[in-house]
């Protein structure tokens, strides 16, 4: 059985110009009575796309908690790839007599994400648009955007993993030997 959705009813579009553009519901999230009767929670949302021409789906089994993190300060590549950086870091650099750490501390560049969420917000609203040539430039647009933030989200997890290589391959053998014989 189909379990429903939430999101564009759509999950294929095909055509950049307004007059060739085709949208169907192709991808299905689909359940038996079983796996329904464990899961009465769940649910499917279509979220938006910015590289394919499919929605992904995303089947949630339950509700999302979210949990607060802890407060440290870590220094961030992805914040490199924003073009407001190297001035707010010379502003912070020239303005102000504290050691070095506070003035890293007191960089302001929004929380890792909410630039992500809101693109997507705004593509999911313009894809639900009819289709015109305005709303196919702001769909492309929104995208280039959207796939900016993208990259530096996985310049930020790649620089997780490299810290995990770094605190753990070292030190474990083992640990070194299992990473190199999987990547055969």
């Amino acid at each position: 059985m189909d379990i429903g959705f939430s999101g564009a009813w759509f999950t294929w579009e095909r055509g950049n110009l307004p007059e060739t553009n085709i949208r169907e519901r192709l991808d299905r999230g689909v359940a038996n009575e079983e796996w329904v009767a464990l899961f009465p929670m769940s649910r499917v949302q279509h979220r938006p796309f910015s590289t394919s021409d499919h929605f992904p789906l995303l089947i949630s089994t339950d509700s999302m908690n979210t949990y607060p993190r802890s407060r440290r300060f870590h220094f961030e590549v992805w914040w490199t790839m924003k073009e407001s950086f190297e001035g707010v870091l010379r502003e912070i650099w020239e303005s102000s007599s504290e050691p070095l750490m506070e003035k890293l501390n007191n960089l302001q560049f929004g929380k890792k994400g909410e630039l992500k969420k809101k693109l997507t917000e705004e593509l999911k609203a313009l894809l639900m648009e009819d289709r015109d040539d305005e709303t196919q430039t702001k769909i492309i647009d929104t995208k280039i955007h959207l796939n900016m933030e993208i990259e530096k989200d996985e310049v930020y997890w790649e620089q997780r993993a490299r810290i995990n290589w770094l605190k753990f391959g070292d030190r474990n053998t083992a640990y070194f030997h299992k990473s190199a014989t999987i990547r055969k």
